[in-house]
């Protein structure tokens, strides 16, 4: 700041000797020629004194999204808009915003526009891959200059901007969980999720069941008439437990818990969550919005964590006599540990995806297929 204010001081002093002895010359001269040279110096004195006086913290900047809710893989669209009072001038306007570090390698974004006597306008940057998470912009900072380009001026503005992104919404996740193993419906006392319906389990059919309760697409798999089953309101309460644990399918994982919790919320469902990552976070059992909101943000903000450190939490996470849904990146040794006899007794559910751990252990799991919760740009870019 001080060699800025130092280099306009001295910009200031030559103009000034080179004005002094313009006059000089005038006075000694006396034609027509000189003093047109000085009358027009004058002129570019006047405003560039204008120009060096106009106070460009007086401008309101305002920045906005394109749209009130990003998810993970959207294109962000950013727009800054300009506002001032007075009609001055301006031959041109130099801004710059960067880009938080939290989007990977995406470089600064720089606009030149010219404003010349606008009282207000709007620009939009070049959009940009959005990432999960909350991010935080830099105040944006500004550059112009006199009409003849002599003395340059920058001002850094002092509002930051946060954007929060959600993770991608897959809104048929319950056919993706049920037609992940269809195997699993060979067993009569398996407990699954069928679209649009309460939770049920499936058993064989037997004399005086209603027709109207067969699973006929279960009974086509396994070549025998099998039943739907649904549970009573008290028991069909669900509890969804998302184990954060560091490993490379944890965006994938955290997507398929955020689609079930939040389709099933939106249905109206009755669910308890627990979010356990760097954070941990528990949702009762309620519904509304307002809950779904601040599950969404929950979600948002999660970073991985090692699953040692999980451990106690899911300990005080896990409760008999009710049904739970576990969505984990990768079923480890503790982890199976820790909840081998729920899945013996068929009250917990994992949710998970294939790696060379999961070959060996058999955990009785549903195994997603990573590719049908990417984005599209992630596909894209495989």
């Amino acid at each position: 700041m001080l060699k800025k204010r130092l280099l306009l001081a001295s910009r200031w002093v030559i103009m000034l000797l080179i004005y002094t002895g313009l006059w000089a010359y005038t006075l000694f001269q006396g034609d027509t020629t000189s003093w047109f040279l000085t009358y027009f110096f004058s002129f570019i004195l006047v405003v560039l004194f204008l120009s060096s006086i106009y106070p460009l913290k007086a401008w309101k900047v305002h920045r906005h999204f394109a749209k009130n809710t990003y998810h993970d893989g959207d294109l962000i669209a950013m727009q800054v808009t300009f506002a001032r009072k007075s009609r001055y001038p301006v031959g041109y306007l130099l801004f710059q915003q960067k880009i938080p570090l939290s989007f990977s390698k995406v470089n600064a974004r720089q606009q030149l526009v010219y404003p010349l006597f606008k009282q207000e306008f709007t620009v939009t940057l070049d959009s940009f891959m959005g990432f999960r998470g909350i991010h935080n912009f830099a105040p944006i900072d500004l550059e112009t200059s006199d009409a003849f380009g002599l003395l340059e001026r920058s001002f850094h503005t002092t509002s930051e901007k946060s954007l929060t992104i959600y993770p991608s919404y897959f809104p048929d996740i319950l056919e993706k969980i049920r037609e992940s193993s269809p195997e699993n419906e060979r067993n009569a006392a398996f407990w699954t999720l069928k679209k649009n319906s309460n939770l049920h389990s499936l058993r064989e059919f037997s004399s005086g069941d209603r027709i109207s309760l067969i699973d006929w697409k279960s009974s086509a798999r396994t070549d025998q008439l099998m039943t739907r089953e649904f549970e009573n309101s008290a028991t069909s309460r669900l509890s969804v437990i998302f184990y954060g644990a560091n490993h490379p399918h944890f965006e994938l994982s955290l997507r398929a818990a955020y689609s079930f919790i939040r389709k099933t919320s939106e249905e109206h469902g009755e669910i308890r969550v627990s979010i356990l990552g760097d954070r941990v976070t528990k949702f009762a059992l309620s519904t509304g919005s307002n809950k779904l909101q601040e599950i969404s943000t929950a979600f948002a903000e999660l970073k991985p964590e090692k699953s040692l450190v999980l451990q106690e939490s899911l300990d005080s996470t896990l409760h008999d006599g009710e049904k739970i849904l576990l969505f984990t990146p990768d079923i480890d040794t503790m982890l199976m540990q820790k909840v081998t006899r729920l899945t013996d007794n068929k009250q917990l559910q994992i949710i998970t995806f294939q790696s060379e751990q999961t070959k060996i252990v058999d955990a009785g799991a549903l195994f997603l297929e990573p590719a049908s919760l990417m984005s599209r740009w992630e596909r894209e870019s495989r």
